[in-house]
């Protein structure tokens, strides 16, 4: 709540609309006033959430200006997960008094929880104004502004936490903890490392704060040593936790962070995988909890209830992957049931409710959501990625249906016990990538996504969109700055230096340049001779970013970490993709989508080969467009495809037979 929402409120209050406020306890039935208010704390205190309620309900009745009874009355409201009626007595707490940081304290974190993020920094600013000395405002400001992406910010109201806390005389653990995760997701690796350090040492039995400083890894790895060292040091870290026997109540609420740059290392992740998994389980058996249906003998069933459970049921690249699958499983086979956690809404959000037969909210609660899907007794649950978000991560822990499968929205294996099966397709997997998985490695004929393709720009494109220059051949690398591996720096190097008038073109990170300023530093001494060719353009909406491709000469991808998402949006605007497929599945979607199309003259098997490709298709107009023009006929074999859809409904089913009959995993 902002200076002018304060001042139009104070004008309701004069207009009547709103109870003024009254001093607390005054008036005559100030006696009768207080004890409703002692009696909702102490119905609180013993767990009867109702009549605490129904008692503040009194007190405000009594009188409407009691802040006390408006605030603790919100704060029980937000713990039963009743957003808008928390919002309205926490409006109230502040309108009652205003000077009471607290008020605003609460009111924040509510509108935080609420999805206003952008309000809830104005309403916590507000309550460090009042009280410069409130540390825990300043903590959580830190919290909303990293969810608005502000990390630099964030990094600031972190550090006015631990000067506040000094103030006072005192250390501040929790606002160290929040740094280092920040400056670690920043790329600052050697700092963050050494800011868990100030906060264990301040909390040293601190047993989640432990856990994330021994799992942090580079984002933007400054070389090929860089990733050993760090890898090993994973390692080492893990077992002496493991060796220990670390306790944790909640690994969600305590550690929070996942394994997600593993696998941009272009090494096996399936042993490290294993023992973090391993180590969770040690330290906390309840998150192999399992479900009572799934210990009942299983009944034979035409048609199986199969949940899904993401986070990013939205406009998100696994929003896009799975509205299809969802909309077009067939209803005489499946009934399915998403599991839906809190997160913004938008169209893609709500096109994905719209096609599924049932939408169960969960809350950010282990144990809680856990209940709520055994409740709904799922066959079959499908977590399409695991390891890129830390909820449905510790969720995937607990046996909650009695089949259990994950897929390529990250595409790693996740080295938890209780996912059966990791969904893939042939054109994906190398030979003999079984091994790389703990999980049974289902190989469909297709990719497994029914993908509706997107429409072209509505305008044509030029270079001077993007402020890129005429008359350079321009190689587009249009996916995220860490995907790119230190050994594949050489190779933009070379095509630059094969390429005289070739410009690379990159997108920028979405942080204020940091990972930007970490590649740059490891280019300049990789590359030195050609790296002033290289060139950034701003994270841009999906229209512009779809012009982008239609004016870059070649679109590279790298064997490292292929694009998934961007690389279907490109075939859809027929635009040519230099492939290299690598070692693992996450390095050769591009290669798949290729063979799904019959496709294989952008297909490199080394590192000379990528560069001739990608020289030829950005300096030979006759290529490029025959190129095009074939991508364009083939394309759509990467979408809507019913073949697919019908093949995973068999495999489900077969899935779940073997299961039922006791034959466990079945091959595909």
């Amino acid at each position: 709540m902002n200076r002018n929402e304060r001042r139009r409120l104070a004008k309701q209050q004069k207009k009547g609309s709103v109870a003024p406020a009254a001093p607390l306890g005054a008036g005559p039935d100030s006696g009768l006033v207080d004890y409703h208010h002692r009696l909702g704390g102490e119905l609180e205190r013993k767990g009867d959430a109702e009549g605490a309620i129904a008692a503040f309900r009194q007190a405000v009745g009594l009188n409407p200006g009691h802040a006390d009874a408006w605030m603790e009355m919100g704060i029980v409201f937000n713990r039963l997960d009743r957003l808008d009626d928390a919002l309205e007595a926490l409006r109230r707490a502040v309108l009652a008094a205003p000077e009471s940081a607290l008020a605003y304290y609460n009111f924040g974190c509510v509108l935080e929880r609420s999805g206003h993020a952008d309000k809830a920094c104005d309403v916590y600013e507000e309550a460090a104004r009042l009280k410069p000395d409130f540390i825990e405002a300043y903590h959580a400001l830190a919290g909303a502004w990293k969810r608005l992406n502000d990390f630099d910010a964030a990094v600031t109201c972190y550090q006015r936490a631990i000067d506040a806390a000094k103030a006072r005389g005192t250390e501040f653990a929790p606002a160290y903890g929040g740094l280092a995760t920040t400056l670690r997701e920043l790329g600052h690796t050697e700092e963050a490392r050494e800011t868990f350090a100030r906060a264990i040492a301040i909390e040293p039995e601190n047993a989640g704060l432990r856990v994330k400083a021994a799992l942090v890894l580079p984002v933007i790895p400054q070389s090929t040593g860089a990733i050993v060292a760090a890898r090993t040091a994973f390692a080492d870290n893990v077992a002496a936790l493991r060796a220990e026997g670390i306790h944790l109540a909640d690994p969600y609420n305590e550690v929070g962070v996942t394994n997600f740059y593993l696998a941009y290392h272009e090494q096996g992740d399936r042993a490290l995988q294993e023992a973090v998994a391993a180590m969770f389980l040690e330290a906390c058996p309840s998150l192999g909890w399992t479900a009572p249906h799934c210990a009942a003998p299983l009944k034979a069933k035409k048609r199986l209830t199969i949940g899904i459970c993401s986070a990013f049921m939205r406009n998100h690249t696994l929003g896009k992957q799975t509205l299809g699958v969802i909309k077009t499983l067939s209803r005489k086979r499946f009934d399915v049931v998403l599991f839906r956690l809190p997160g913004a809404e938008d169209d893609t959000s709500k096109a994905i409710d719209a096609a599924s037969d049932r939408v169960v909210a969960l809350p950010n609660d282990l144990s809680a959501a856990r209940a709520i899907i055994a409740g709904e007794t799922p066959d079959i649950l499908f977590y399409p990625d695991i390891g890129m978000d830390s909820f449905t991560y510790f969720l995937a822990f607990a046996r909650l249906a009695p089949v259990q499968m994950t897929s390529w929205g990250h595409p790693d294996t996740t080295g938890i016990p209780n996912l059966d099966y990791f969904l893939s397709c042939r054109g994906m997997e190398p030979e003999g990538s079984d091994a790389q998985y703990s999980e049974r490695l289902v190989k469909l004929q297709d990719l497994t996504t029914y993908y509706y393709r997107p429409p072209p720009p509505a305008r044509q494109y030029g270079r001077g969109d993007f402020g890129l220059p005429e008359g350079a051949h321009l190689y587009l690398f249009p996916q995220t700055l860490f995907k790119i591996h230190p050994d594949f720096d050489r190779v933009f190097g070379d095509l630059l230096r094969r390429d005289p008038v070739g410009l690379l073109v990159l997108i920028d990170d979405p942080f204020g340049g940091h990972w930007r300023g970490l590649l740059m530093k490891r280019l300049r001494r990789a590359i030195p001779d050609v790296v002033e060719r290289i060139q950034f353009v701003p994270k841009a909406p999906l229209e512009d970013y779809f012009g982008l491709l239609t004016v870059a000469g070649a679109v590279l991808d790298v064997p490292t970490f292929s694009g998934g998402n961007s690389s279907l949006e490109a075939f859809s605007l027929g635009c040519p993709i230099v492939a290299w497929p690598g070692d693992f599945a996450r390095g050769r979607i591009t290669y798949a989508c290729y063979q799904q199309m019959g496709i294989s003259d952008l297909i490199a098997t080394d590192a000379g080969g990528y560069v001739d490709l990608a020289i030829r298709l950005a300096g030979d107009r006759a290529f490029r467009q025959d190129m095009t023009a074939r991508i364009l006929n083939e394309v759509p074999k990467l979408f809507e495809n019913a073949a697919m859809i019908r093949e995973l409904e068999d495999f489900l089913h077969a899935a779940y037979d073997s299961r039922r009959i006791g034959e466990g995993p079945v091959s595909w």
